[in-house]
């Protein structure tokens, strides 16, 4: 007989309504979870997709250029909307960046010398400075500057104008008056430096005098082809077919020159006929015959520091000029056929293959590297570039990589410097080590403490003492995590470091006193023991454990005398820094370990208590209940718990960032430090430009530690499920 009533209706209809609300909700929600990890993602992605965009070159525009007179000299302002130029007649001028159908319109037009300078050098940079040398072995100095003009702070509109650096006549620089051929220009102690190589092939090295030109000559044992002089003028580098020389310089004089032979069976080596110095004057660059260049800098091999070849660029064109950037370590071999190939320092294979308009007389890079400026037969084109990261690759980010100055290869996280020529490291590596270093020691630590804590409790501790130890435990997890890398890094570093025997024989110790403790009390103490049951054994073991970790504690530093003659730390020596891993393993353990202990222990809890009644039915021991029943039947709970730790020590920031030095190791002793991704990105973030090689690093970096933790949560909730069917269908089986 049907009871339903009209009410009854109307309330099954609501409670069916508030079910599929409720599941629309769920259903809603979870699906905002999803999106937003898809949104985060995308957004990391989309930050860093930039970094391995391969370069590129534009379409060329042709410029509105003089058709008369090569040029010797020229360079582009910053803001790339002019250009100075200096010809091979000596005339100077300065020219708008402009489409080649407006009107030539050159601006403060100057010449230099009387007749056709025979030789010009530039060097780039803030103050921009080019030498002109005469037939006569005179030289002139000239600057091109722009000043700003309109309101104060208004960078839109620039007034170009020469300024001369040592008056407007040519100085006498070589008294036997032979032409210069070639010159190379540098600047020491805010004063120019001159390099010179005359018709008849002498060296000479000057310095300007209250008047005139101080100048010296350089003794070479071979025929010279070229003179090189660094930007800051520390040295001189003098270039022969088959040997290059080079010289210390200092305001006390020439040192004495180191000679590197070539070795004629390495190809790169044979017939050299060019060089160029890259931006910071730490990496030179040499071109043989065929085109082929090579890295040449200091590596320090026998307690000296000689110049080694690094690596070669392949391929290369033959017959090809060498051009490089201001400021960044690019370089072009550029061939007269329109052959253009870009190279990076850090990476052998070109980042750009092209072919730009033939016949090709000259080419420079802006300033930035967004552009190329090509004189050719035809006239002059302006071609945009587009490589905005070219130190960056897979092989950089992820192989060792030879760095300048460096005695091998290696992995080095290097990304800022008390130098603005310095040379970016952004080796992955040794963040992603400390992370997983500091990972592994953490759980080290907690693991056993957190898993051993969670057995006894559920499985043998009486429901009174766990509802107070419990609840206790993981009030732990509330501490902020900024207080414990606080107290870790100026209270528990220094007791580290002093105590550093006594904390190592911890593992060993603890151990053998419960076990020892546990025996004698059971052996002195039979019918007590038996009467008071394992639950008051920790009233006895915690008392003698403390009292024995005291002494232990106070005796230990005089072991270490006695052992060493010294304490262990110093022992050590540079293999121990304070605040290394050790800290951080106890102190983000300690923040584990209530993340740990309390998934664990709800896990061993859950399993029903008549899989252990029936197991000590059977005559099963304790210890066989638990290894053998308990824990497989919660092994999906506690591997879980141990996941979700892990994945917590991954990500953790302040404990990883306050208690250790921070310093990018890749070290397996736990006496060093490191740097984790997190704590890396906390650190750098800040200071990176946005749009920047770093800046785009740093989120490649947040990726890796993104996908790192989705993927080992994704992992471990998948074993998780495996293991809860394989015991559950177990259970059932029985």
């Amino acid at each position: 007989m049907d009871h339903t009533t009209p009410a009854l209706l109307i309330r099954d209809k609501r409670r069916a309504w508030r079910d599929r609300l409720t599941r629309y909700v769920v259903s809603a929600g979870g699906m905002v979870v999803l999106a937003m990890l898809m949104l985060i993602f995308v957004y990391l992605l989309v930050a860093v997709w930039p970094l391995f965009k391969p370069a590129s070159i534009g379409q060329p525009q042709a410029l509105a250029w003089p058709q008369n007179g090569n040029a010797l000299a020229v360079g582009v302002d910053a803001t790339h909307q002019m250009v100075w130029r200096i010809d091979e007649n000596g005339k100077g001028m300065f020219l708008a960046l402009q489409p080649a159908d407006k009107p030539l319109q050159p601006l403060q037009e100057q010449s230099f010398t009387a007749t056709a300078p025979s030789a010009a050098a530039s060097m780039n940079g803030d103050f921009p400075t080019i030498a002109l040398a005469t037939v006569d072995g005179k030289v002139l100095l000239v600057s091109p500057q722009f000043h700003p003009v309109g309101k104060t702070g208004d960078t839109g509109h620039f007034a170009p104008d020469w300024v001369y650096l040592r008056g407007s006549t040519p100085e006498q620089f070589d008294d036997k008056h032979q032409p210069l051929r070639q010159l190379s220009v540098g600047i020491q102690q805010h004063q120019p430096m001159i390099a010179a190589l005359t018709q008849d092939g002498r060296v000479l090295l000057g310095q300007p005098a209250s008047t005139g030109w101080q100048v010296h000559q350089i003794e070479v044992n071979a025929p010279v082809s070229q003179v090189l002089l660094s930007p800051e003028g520390s040295r001189l580098f003098v270039l022969s077919p088959n040997q290059l020389t080079v010289f210390p310089l200092s305001q006390a004089g020439v040192g004495k020159g180191q000679n590197i032979i070539f070795d004629p069976q390495k190809p790169a080596q044979k017939n050299i006929v060019r060089m160029a110095l890259l931006p910071g004057a730490s990496s030179l660059l040499l071109q043989n015959a065929k085109g082929q260049i090579s890295q040449w800098f200091d590596v320090q091999r026998n307690g000296q520091r000689e110049l080694t070849e690094i690596r070669h660029y392949q391929p290369t064109l033959a017959d090809s000029m060498l051009i490089n950037e201001p400021y960044r370590r690019v370089f072009a071999a550029l061939a007269p056929s329109g052959k253009l190939e870009l190279y990076s320092s850090l990476r052998e294979n070109a980042v750009l293959q092209t072919l730009i308009e033939s016949g090709v007389k000259t080419a420079w890079f802006d300033p930035q590297g967004k552009g190329l400026l090509v004189e050719t037969m035809k006239g002059a084109f302006w071609y945009p570039l587009s490589n905005d990261y070219p130190e960056i690759s897979w092989k950089t980010l992820l192989k060792p990589t030879w760095f300048e100055n460096y005695p091998q290869t290696d992995y080095v996280w290097q990304t800022t410097s008390g130098s603005d020529n310095y040379q970016a490291k952004y080796s992955l590596w040794p963040v992603v080590f400390g992370t997983l270093k500091a990972a592994f020691y953490a759980l080290l630590f907690a693991t056993p403490l957190a898993v051993a804590g969670a057995i006894y409790t559920a499985c043998f501790m009486s429901a009174r003492q766990r509802s107070v130890v419990k609840p206790a435990i993981e009030m732990i997890g509330a501490f902020p995590t900024v207080v414990i890398g606080l107290v870790a890094a100026i209270w528990l570093a220094p007791i580290i470091e002093n105590h550093l025997l006594a904390l190592l024989a911890l593992p060993v110790l603890i151990p053998l006193v419960i076990v020892g403790g546990a025996a004698l009390w059971t052996r002195l103490f039979p019918a007590l023991a038996q009467r008071t049951g394992y639950r008051f054994d920790v009233c006895v073991l915690l008392p003698l454990l403390t009292v024995l970790l005291v002494l232990w504690f106070m005796l230990a530093p005089h072991v270490e005398i006695l052992l060493w003659g010294m304490p262990l730390h110093e022992r050590l020596g540079d293999g121990y820094d304070q605040r290394n891993t050790l800290v951080v393993a106890i102190a983000l353990g300690f923040a584990l370990v209530p993340v740990i202990f309390s998934l664990a222990e709800d896990a061993l809890f859950s399993v029903p208590a008549s899989l252990a009644q029936g197991s000590l039915a059977l005559g099963a021991t304790q210890w066989q209940t638990l290894m053998r029943v308990l824990l497989p039947s919660a092994s999906a709970g506690i591997f879980s718990a141990l996941m979700i730790g892990l994945g917590r020590a991954v990500g953790e920031t302040m404990i990883v960032l306050m208690a250790t030095g921070n310093t990018p190791l890749l070290d397996n002793t736990p006496f060093q430090g490191l740097r984790a991704l997190a704590a890396n990105i906390a650190i750098e973030m800040p200071e990176a430009v946005v749009g920047s090689a770093h800046y785009r690093v740093l989120f490649l970096t947040a990726l890796v530690l993104f996908l790192f933790t989705f993927i080992v949560n994704t992992l471990a909730e998948a074993v998780r499920l495996k293991l809860r069917l394989r015991y559950s269908a177990e259970r059932e089986g029985l």
